[in-house]
């Protein structure tokens, strides 16, 4: 046993290491990836940690005590825990971060509106409430914005979008994604707008079927399109 100076007891080195690095008893992806620095664990990329990370802290916002200590007391082995466990997971993983990354334009938080967009171009478009509840499920750790590690473990479950299923039953979002679903149908190269040229073609089947009575001209000033 030895004596955490953080807490004011003895505590075993396991113990005082985890308190170390982490924050009100959870460790995060950043502090995890400072501990394995300082620990000499180098030569695995952020990825291959991120799926470490995502192994051990399963659904939680960051790694829990137990869940450290059970690779912690690998000893020798520690090094090698953090590594893929497959080919497949390798495979899987690199996917990932490559949608990750086309997402966010290159950089390493997605925020509001490219999860957005990533749900627009899976053909999910979510009124406000919907994408501020998905969004959530997401941000594990209440940052207002995604980090890899977080991307990972929603791209890792087999139904990750099932929180975004509209309820049949409500009026409002189903009028949504039928407006969604149109609009995505002249939006070819689904970057969420519409130019005036690709929004003519739209207009014109909107007035067709009486949906759109104001002019041409009237609707593109007050509209958005670019």
């Amino acid at each position: 046993m030895n004596f955490n100076t953080k807490q004011g007891k003895t505590a075993s080195l396991s113990q005082i290491i985890f308190d170390q690095y982490s924050c009100d008893g959870s460790m995060s992806f950043e502090q995890f990836q400072y501990l394995c620095e300082d620990k000499g664990f180098g030569g695995i990329e952020e990825e291959e940690l991120g799926a470490a990370f995502v192994r051990m802290s399963g659904k939680s916002k960051g790694i829990q005590y137990p869940e450290f200590l059970d690779w912690w007391k690998t000893q020798d082995d520690r090094q090698t825990g953090l590594r893929f466990r497959s080919e497949e997971e390798k495979e899987m993983v690199q996917r990932a971060k490559k949608s990750f990354f086309q997402g966010t334009g290159g950089c390493t938080r997605m925020t509001r509106d490219d999860f957005q967009l990533k749900c627009y171009h899976a053909g999910y478009c979510l009124s406000e409430e919907e994408l501020e509840e998905a969004f959530r499920e997401l941000d594990k750790d209440g940052s207002g914005e995604i980090d890899f590690p977080e991307y990972l473990r929603w791209r890792q479950g087999d139904n990750r979008f099932a929180h975004l299923l509209h309820d049949a039953s409500d009026e409002h979002s189903d009028y949504i994604r039928q407006v969604g679903d149109f609009f995505r149908g002249y939006d070819w190269e689904l970057k969420g707008y519409l130019s005036v040229e690709a929004f003519r073609p739209l207009y014109d089947i909107l007035v067709e079927q009486g949906e759109v009575t104001e002019r041409y001209e009237k609707v593109i000033e007050q509209g958005e399109v670019t």
